[in-house]
C-alpha cells in the first residue's frame, strides 16, 4: 500500500515531468520543417538547439522534459530558436543530457544522477563555451530520489540561468560575468515589477497549475548567490552589498554570507553596516560571525 508520503512524492513527479514538457505561455507556430519555436524577430539572434538525451531507466523513457525547457530558456532571454540545423541560425547549442544509474534505494531499485554537459558555438566567434552540470539525490527522500534530483538541477544557478547565460556568452562574457549579469538583471526586474492589479489577483483556471519557473526562482537565486561566495570573482562585489539590502531575508542571509568569503577593503564595512541596521536577527548574527571569522584571521 502506498502512504501518503509516496503518494504525494509521485503527484510532484508527476506535475514536474507534465508542466516542464509544455511551453506554457507561448505561442508557438509550425513551420514546414516540423519546428515549433517561435518566429524569430529580424533583429534578435536565433539558436539552434541540438539536444541528445539518454537514461538508463525502464524503456530509456525520460520523463524530464529536458529540451522544452531549454526551448523556454532561451526563447525568455530574447533568441529564437530553431531545431533544424538547416534553418538559418546565428549561434549554436549542443547539449547532453545524461541519467545514470545512483545508488541503490531497494531491491532493483536505484536512484538517478543526472548530468547536462553544454558546448555552445558562435558564428563570429573563434572558441567555444563548455559548461558541465551534474546533480545526484541525497537519497534523504528514498521514495522519490528521481524528483529530487530533477529539483536540484532545476534550482542549479547555471542551468535556471541558462538562457542568460548564452545571452553572456554571445556577448563575449566568460560563464562567471554571464551568470552575474544574469543574477543581477533579474533581482532588478523583481525590484522594480509593478504591484499586482486587483484584476491580477483574481482566482483563475491557470493558477491551479504550478508556475514551476516562479516555483524554482528563490532557491535558484539563492544557490546563485553561493556560487558567487564560492567563485569569489571580485566582479560580483557590487552585486552582493546590494543583494544584503534586499527586502528577502534570505536573500540577505546568502548575500551576507557570501560576502564574508571575499578578503577585499569593502567586505569589513559592508559587515559592519549590516550588523548595525539589519532588521532580522539571523542576518545580523550572521554578519557579526563572518566578522568574527576575519578578526582571527
Amino acid at each position: 500500500m502506498m502512504t501518503k508520503q509516496g503518494a504525494w512524492m509521485n503527484m510532484r513527479l508527476w506535475i514536474l515531468a507534465a508542466f516542464v514538457a509544455l511551453p506554457v505561455g507561448v505561442v508557438t507556430q509550425a513551420g514546414a520543417n516540423g519546428s515549433d519555436s517561435p518566429p524569430a524577430a529580424a533583429s534578435e539572434a536565433v539558436v539552434y538547439l541540438d539536444v541528445q538525451a539518454s537514461t538508463w531507466r525502464h524503456r530509456g523513457r525520460i520523463s524530464f522534459g529536458i529540451e522544452p525547457v531549454l526551448r523556454m530558456k532561451l526563447i525568455s532571454a530574447g533568441f529564437g530558436v530553431t531545431k533544424n540545423p538547416e534553418d538559418p541560425h546565428d549561434l549554436t547549442v549542443h547539449v547532453e543530457y545524461r541519467e545514470e544509474r545512483g545508488e541503490p534505494i531497494g531491491v532493483n531499485l536505484y536512484g538517478t544522477d543526472v548530468s547536462c554537459r553544454i558546448l555552445f558555438e558562435d558564428h563570429q566567434a573563434a572558441q567555444a563555451q563548455t559548461l558541465s552540470i551534474h546533480e545526484s539525490p541525497s537519497y534523504r527522500l528514498a521514495n522519490a530520489p528521481y524528483v529530487e534530483v530533477i529539483e536540484k538541477l532545476e534550482t542549479n544557478p547555471y542551468f535556471y540561468f541558462l538562457g542568460s547565460i548564452v545571452r553572456g556568452w554571445h556577448q563575449t562574457l566568460d560563464t562567471t560575468g554571464a551568470l552575474i549579469q544574469a543574477l543581477d538583471r533579474q533581482f532588478v526586474e523583481e525590484l522594480h515589477r509593478p504591484p499586482a492589479s486587483p484584476m491580477a489577483t483574481l482566482v483563475s483556471p491557470a493558477e491551479t497549475f504550478p508556475d514551476l519557473p516562479a516555483h524554482f526562482a528563490p532557491f535558484a537565486q539563492q544557490n546563485a548567490v553561493d556560487e558567487l561566495g564560492r567563485l569569489r570573482d571580485p566582479r560580483a562585489l557590487q552585486l552582493l552589498e546590494r543583494l544584503m539590502l534586499q527586502a528577502d531575508r534570505k536573500t540577505r542571509l546568502h548575500a551576507v554570507l557570501a560576502m564574508g568569503a571575499f578578503d577585499a577593503p569593502s567586505v569589513l564595512p559592508a559587515l559592519a553596516r549590516v550588523v548595525e541596521t539589519d532588521s532580522d536577527s539571523d542576518v545580523r548574527d550572521a554578519a557579526s560571525g563572518e566578522l568574527l571569522k576575519r578578526s582571527k584571521r
